[in-house]
């Protein structure tokens, strides 16, 4: 065991490591003394009932463990069974079958823009706040790039996604903007365990990991997780601004190492993750081609002191620090260097039977480096909060919260909470929300200079007010949800053409949005499941001028599993979106129409995963799971805005047809 670990250690930033993991993937298979707990399927997406589902624990909304109907959120969770049946290569494939979302490609960033109650302005993702573990992830010189997390993220070492539709800043500040994401990861098992895991496929896909975790003493355990990612992808086309057609792939590289320690009231969570990914730099200029490297390290250091049986007290302190690099023809060099520090302490319990409370403070150190494009900067954020819960009676809940925050250069400002939950019998729950949400501007936005993009350091922070109303439905053999809802946005910032230069701006118009969200799961009998989700979103500016986001008013995702033994699972996974609005349509634009429009599109996948001792009738590979899994099934070529500069229509995205195969082996 101790020479797994060191030699995957050893060699995680080398090339040797690909060849370590095929080999102790063979070693293993072909091993006769593996032994594990897992002697039916891992995935049974069965397992919990339909009302066990409506009635899961969540703790993004309060900070706390509560159930998903009576939070004060509109609150959708994605579970590991469920990530498991129907496949995945990446956090990406997961995150497309969320309600009324989107996640898109630009010329400059893969994987990183978020369309969420089309709430996007730009081609990164400001407006959902990413959580690891319920600690923020934000980098201070876009606030949001995740291109790494979305496709190098480990999708096995997620225990389950919980995500708020909707303003969260009034627990977690800045970026909680149209919704939070939070990837809880799996515990250390009660025994040491070790998983290895290969995946490979079309044009050249492998991807390749290794899980070890128990535990340490009585009081403490461990996770230690390594993946690598070789991609060589496939070619796309598009004309760039210039008119010019070019041609570049859409491969990956890149390796993840995360190690998670938990004893004594302290835990440690920490990750470094690298990718190397085909891009654009500045301009979309195919002269411009280029590739980006990403280096991220996020360390998150807690400590939870239970006061009483009903209080207890945490101290946080995360740090996020992400390099970005450009390597093209002319050479290389760092075009940005981020750091950031949370110092951040809260204490929850019940003050009464009928009146539970949370509050804490926090603090935010945001710098970085621009380089050449910006010099040095660094900026200070404060927040203050609170929230009470109160049990009017044992059906309904009053939800009552506000965050103080202070960024530097700015007035203090509120971001406030009003929550009712009322439960219906046993069967039914209404909720009436109200919220509002802020994002501060970041290091780009304020200090970028160069000659294609300015950055503007009068910038104001971007503010969204949301009215929502819920219904729930839940009982052994159905659930169903029905969400409408109604934003105002203000000062959103965007890029124009101020002269001749490209700059961040405030937009002077607020932004008016509303929408129907509708989910549903249903039972059908002991082996099937349908599941799935509808929305229609609409969005207009103060001049009365329709879809000035480039979204899609419907998407329709649709999931059916087939399970007809412990031992095997089917799922079918649809995501139909349709076309988005177009730039050249809004008001003011100067965007080319040179490439395919944004059409509706079928994306369509299928997984089929068993238990390998099972299929071939032999208890020797009782420990080896396989699963095939496929996506893209219709081939559909798929355009979506380019919302980098906005100066061509389109910008062509990753959903490259393709199938994968992986082996899992534990022991």
């Amino acid at each position: 065991m101790i020479i797994v670990i060191y030699t995957v250690s050893k060699s995680m930033y080398g090339e040797s490591m690909k060849v370590y993991f095929n080999y102790l993937l063979v070693l293993l298979m072909v091993s006769g003394t593996a032994h594990s707990q897992k002697d039916e399927f891992a995935g049974d997406i069965f397992s919990l009932s339909l009302m066990d589902l409506v009635n899961m624990d969540v703790t993004i909304v309060s900070k706390r463990e509560e159930s998903v109907s009576m939070a004060a959120g509109v609150v959708s969770v994605i579970t590991s069974d469920e990530i498991q049946s129907y496949g995945a290569t990446n956090l990406k494939d997961v995150l497309l079958r969320m309600p009324n979302f989107y996640m898109f490609d630009s010329s400059t960033f893969k994987a990183s823009g978020m369309m969420l109650r089309g709430g996007a302005t730009q081609h990164l993702n400001n407006h959902v706040l990413y959580l690891i573990n319920g600690r923020p992830l934000r980098e201070s010189q876009n606030g949001g790039l995740h291109s790494d997390i979305n496709l190098m993220f480990p999708v096995e070492r997620i225990k389950r996604l919980e995500i708020i539709r909707g303003p969260g800043s009034v627990l977690y500040g800045s970026n909680a903007f149209n919704g939070v994401l939070n990837i809880i990861t799996r515990e250390a098992p009660d025994e040491l365990e070790v998983s290895v895991k290969t995946q490979n496929g079309t044009a050249g896909y492998g991807a390749h990991s290794i899980q070890v975790g128990g535990q340490l003493t009585d009081d403490s355990s461990f996770n230690l997780h390594g993946k690598i990612l070789d991609h060589t992808g496939d070619d796309f086309s598009a004309f760039d601004e210039g008119g010019s057609l070019g041609t570049q792939e859409t491969g990956l590289d890149g390796e993840f190492l995360n190690l998670e320690i938990v004893g004594y009231g302290f835990t440690l969570n920490a990750f470094n993750n690298n990718i190397v990914v085909p891009a654009v730099s500045g301009a979309f200029l195919w002269s411009n081609r280029a590739d980006f490297e990403l280096n991220r390290e996020f360390y998150d250091l807690s400590y939870q002191y239970d006061l009483s049986s009903d209080w207890g007290v945490a101290a946080n302190f995360t740090s996020n620090q992400l390099d970005r690099l450009v390597f093209s023809e002319s050479g290389g060099f760092s075009e940005f260097a981020s750091e950031g520090y949370i110092s951040e302490i809260t204490i929850n319990g019940s003050i009464s039977e009928s009146l539970n409370m949370v509050a804490g403070v926090s603090s935010d150190v945001v710098k970085g480096n621009l380089y050449t494009r910006g010099g040095e900067y660094r900026t200070e954020r404060h927040s203050l909060y609170g929230q009470l819960e109160y049990l009017l009676s044992e059906k309904t809940r009053l939800t009552a919260g506000v965050q103080w925050n202070k960024p530097d250069g700015d007035d203090l400002d509120a971001s406030p909470r009003l929550a009712l939950v009322h439960r219906y019998g046993d069967q039914w729950h209404g909720k009436l929300l109200y919220a509002k949400a802020f994002r501060s501007p970041y290091g780009s936005e304020l200090y970028f200079e160069s000659g294609f993009l300015e950055g503007n350091d009068t910038l104001d922070p971007e503010s969204i007010e949301t009215t929502e109303a819920q219904l729930i439905f839940g009982d052994e053999s159905l659930s169903l949800t029905t969400t409408v809802y109604y934003s105002e946005a203000e000062n959103l910032i965007e890029r124009a053409l101020v002269g001749s230069a490209n700059t961040f701006i405030n937009q002077p118009e607020k932004v008016y949005y509303s929408g129907v969200e509708v989910e549903w799961n249903k039972q059908v009998n002991e082996t099937m499941r349908f599941q799935g989700s509808f929305s229609h979103q609409m969005n207009e500016d103060e001049s009365g001028q329709d879809d000035v986001m480039a979204a899609a008013n419907e998407m329709l995702k649709l999931g059916f599993t087939y399970r007809p033994n412990k031992q095997i699972v089917l799922g079918i996974w649809s995501n139909y979106f349709g076309a988005a609005s177009k730039l050249e349509d809004l008001e003011g634009s100067s965007a080319q129409v040179v490439n395919p429009a944004s059409e509706a599109v079928n994306l369509i996948s299928l997984n089929v995963e068993t238990n390998l001792g099972y299929l071939l009738e032999n208890e020797k590979y009782q420990t080896v799971q396989v699963s095939l899994y496929a996506n893209n099934l219709l081939d559909e070529d798929v355009w979506y805005p380019e919302l980098g500069r906005r100066l061509v229509n389109t910008f062509p995205q990753n959903h490259s047809q393709g199938i994968y195969a992986a082996v899992e082996v534990s022991f």
